[in-house]
């Protein structure tokens, strides 16, 4: 990795736009446009900020004539600051809807919200919403009093299925968009999608608080309570069980090819290589990534388009590793809140993330600092 002869401690401020939004930030989504990101606050607003930074750092860089080394300017303006919407007094579920929109959940109502923060209603029914969970072709699902209920791109209800079970403590849909998942009542469901689904799968997980499909929609991924995270292959209803872990894992995360899952709950970045279960293996290989610490990863997600690995830490430290290589490149140094949020856009270009303490920021890095 290129860190452009840049101090370490400094690569966060130049290449990053930060903002003080004062209370935690609870959630990231960037609108699949590719024009936006949202945060999600703790005391129930969006902040919405433009993915377009006006003083880009490859304007800001100079390569050296005498030995081609390549250095950033600082910023010369202030960031502008971020648009703010009050949506409801507690944290909010967030999700992208259609090309550049957001929805956010307000107690029983769903709200539309635009990137310059114009805001209309799309549901009101009353019951508080358990989770929200995008859907590839722009909609969303929602899960409500035991219902799930789906609203395509524009916003419009599309079908119900009722009685699927109790509280949803966690929802995913396949990446073709035919199945979800949800983990409700202790169990892992699931359904095919549409008004009349096909009868369910079923498993005895215990309290599922995270899901994920591997891209290729073979594997779930799910994080069971304190006892670690199990996968299911649902072509042969196939469990594998990963314990040990010293803390819940909040955070599940896949590969493009989906080969590698990685996660959260460990003292660095856990990375599994489930294609090696492939040979009969009780448990994937595990690829060391990135340096053990003393401090426990909250949040990881992996690049679009590259074997490298985003990590947000219990103390305030960002960092990005090569998948099964210990090398970092440390985006922001510890301090000032928890990561608990993080994600990278759609094409790889930005990593966007937010504190305990109130900072929303987004990264964006130029297209040759990862060689």
């Amino acid at each position: 990795m290129d860190t452009m002869e840049a101090e370490i401690a400094t690569l966060y401020e130049l290449l990053g736009r930060h903002w003080t939004v004062g209370t935690a930030v609870t959630n990231t989504a960037f609108d699949p446009a590719g024009q936006g990101v949202a945060f999600a606050l703790a005391d129930g607003a969006l902040a919405i900020a433009p993915l377009t930074d006006v003083e880009p750092a490859q304007d800001r860089c100079r390569a050296a004539l005498d030995d081609g080394r390549t250095t950033i300017s600082p910023r010369r303006k202030p960031v502008p600051p971020l648009t703010k919407v009050i949506i409801s007094d507690a944290p909010l579920h967030l999700a992208p809807l259609g090309a550049s929109d957001f929805v956010a959940s307000d107690h029983g109502r769903l709200l539309r919200v635009s990137a310059s923060g114009v805001t209309r209603v799309v549901s009101s029914n009353g019951a508080p919403i358990d989770v929200i969970a995008p859907v590839s072709a722009g909609g969303i699902l929602t899960a409500s009093g035991g219902s799930i209920i789906f609203y395509d791109s524009n916003g419009e209800m599309a079908w119900l299925q009722e009685r699927v079970g109790g509280h949803t403590s966690a929802m995913a849909v396949s990446p073709d968009g035919r199945r979800f998942a949800i983990g409700a009542d202790g169990r892992l469901l699931v359904r095919s999608f549409g008004p009349r689904p096909e009868p369910s799968a079923s498993f005895e997980l215990g309290s599922v608080s995270a899901l994920s499909w591997s891209p290729d929609g073979s594997w779930l991924a799910a994080s069971v309570g304190k006892t670690g995270i199990v996968l299911a292959r649902l072509a042969d209803a196939r469990i594998v069980r990963i314990p040990t872990y010293p803390a819940t894992v909040a955070s599940l995360s896949w590969s493009a090819d989906s080969r590698v899952l990685v996660t959260s709950g460990a003292y660095r970045m856990i990375a599994w290589d489930v294609s090696s279960l492939d040979d009969g293996s009780d448990q994937p290989k595990n690829l060391a990534t990135g340096r053990a610490r003393f401090v426990l990863v909250e949040t990881v997600d992996i690049h679009p388009e590259r074997g490298l690995v985003a990590a947000g830490y219990a103390d305030g430290m960002v960092a990005v590793a090569r998948i099964g290589q210990s090398d970092e490149l440390v985006v922001r140094s510890p301090g000032r809140g928890a990561v608990h949020t993080l994600r990278w856009s759609s094409d790889g270009q930005h990593l966007a993330f937010g504190t305990s303490e109130g900072e929303a920021a987004i990264v964006t890095f130029p297209p040759y600092i990862f060689k």
